[in-house]
């Protein structure tokens, strides 16, 4: 579901190239294209948000595939899961409702007029959307250690799979 969202995203950009411009400097993109480009970078970020969890999720579910018959690792992927998805919707729907009117996300002329508020900014969502990625990146990359570390295996096994795991932090 994520590679298909992450798709989407794909296709997104592709539109946002060809006809309004993306990748331009924003003085450089006629004004007449300037609604469509912000609607296209609403979009795209819209299915980030989503693209993101799911790909948590993929990787929480993996995890929990091969490490499910421990009953605390099971608990702890409940509950990491939900904080995913509550995560998700949170972030999405703060992206979505950024803006009242909604519109003005993506319609310049109504961002403009003085009864528009966009709050909080941009610059602000990113960086609360970078710090919660880096936590969860941290969890998941965390969770398979005292599992690993609990097998019965030799001491160099055991780093190695864990240096295996964590090498998705790359």
């Amino acid at each position: 579901m994520a590679l298909a969202v992450s798709a989407g995203r794909c296709a997104v950009d592709m539109v946002a190239r060809h006809h309004f411009g993306s990748g331009r400097h924003i003085w450089d993109i006629p004004p007449e294209f300037l609604n469509g480009y912000l609607t296209t970078i609403a979009v795209d970020g819209y299915l980030y948000l989503v693209a993101i969890v799911l790909a948590k999720l993929s990787l929480l579910i993996f995890l929990y595939r091969i490490f499910h018959v421990d009953r605390t690792f099971r608990i702890a992927a409940w509950v990491t899961g939900f904080v995913f998805v509550v995560w998700g919707i949170i972030a999405l729907l703060m992206a979505i409702f950024a803006c009242r009117p909604v519109r003005a996300s993506w319609d310049l002329a109504l961002r403009k007029k003085p009864t528009t508020t966009c709050n909080p900014q941009p610059y602000d969502t990113s960086n609360v959307y970078g710090f919660c990625n880096v936590i969860t990146d941290f969890v998941l990359m965390v969770m398979p250690i005292p599992m690993v570390w609990n097998m019965q295996t030799g001491f160099k096994k055991k780093i190695g799979i864990i240096l295996v795991f964590m090498s998705g932090a790359l």
